[in-house]
């Protein structure tokens, strides 16, 4: 579990594609109906190209693809095939696959100093699609938990926004607007440094994104731009010894779309 910077992709001025740009903001919509797809690139012979373009050099060390059908791609930077992306704890060493299986792809590597990042889409799961990606995430590392919080400390569930209409007959029809993510995390025996770490976090009042159990193979894709909802507790001790550590909650609500 971990705590990411906003994405750094949420113009369609940072984007330049080689298909079907009209879509493009696709890329970083959240809502999970919306997608990227190339347009005449149906062939595993053709190439779909993404290019994020910063517009400065950022620090950037977290990559995430949603309900993606690249069975084959790349990912380099600063617009050089040389600048690939060296993996930490993934499937394979480097971030170029050509027998992915996998629809989400959670990428975590040493901070790279980059002005762009590109993505060669190039074969799909059933040979011959279109390229297709929900959602593109880029970012750094903020926060990564030292400890896993137990079953009974860590609560996440879609929460609906719905108009409810109470029928004459008295029979109820609900209308339901947006489904949003939220999650409680509760945490013990953190150490004083970690607790200050959570409060940079808390205390710059920025939305982030969280990201649970992320990994390159088998990830479920839950991840969501959050803010921290409510107090900040973690100065309450975990045990009788004040050396034990510290205990707090985090209540985290999705933002808007």
């Amino acid at each position: 579990m971990e705590f990411i910077k906003a994405n750094y992709l949420n113009t369609t001025t940072q984007i330049s594609v080689n298909s079907n740009s009209g879509i493009a903001s696709n890329l970083f919509n959240r809502d999970s109906i919306y997608q990227y797809y190339s347009e005449n690139f149906n062939s595993d012979a053709t190439t779909s190209s993404i290019e994020i373009d910063f517009g400065s050099t950022v620090s950037v060390s977290r990559i995430g693809l949603l309900d993606i059908n690249l069975k084959e791609f790349n990912i380099f930077y600063n617009g050089l095939t040389a600048n690939s992306i060296s993996l930490v704890n993934a499937d394979t060493a480097t971030c170029n696959y050509s027998t992915n299986q996998d629809r989400n792809k959670y990428f975590s590597f040493n901070t790279i100093q980059a002005s762009s990042i590109t993505i060669e889409a190039k074969k799909t799961f059933i040979a011959d699609q279109e390229k297709v990606i929900g959602l593109l995430t880029i970012s750094d590392l903020q926060v990564e938990f030292t400890k896993i919080p137990s079953a009974n400390s860590y609560k996440p569930r879609i929460v609906p926004k719905q108009i409810v209409h109470k029928m004459s007959d008295g029979g109820t029809r609900i209308q339901t607007v947006k489904r949003k993510w939220e999650a409680k995390i509760n945490l013990d025996y953190i150490s004083e440094q970690e607790r200050e770490n959570l409060y940079s976090l808390y205390s710059a009042g920025n939305e982030f994104n969280f990201v649970a159990f992320g990994t390159s193979t088998g990830w479920n894709g839950l991840m969501f731009e959050t803010v921290w909802d409510g107090p900040f507790d973690f100065y309450e001790y975990s045990d009788n010894a004040s050396s034990a550590g510290f205990s707090g909650s985090i209540s985290l609500k999705e933002t808007t779309t």
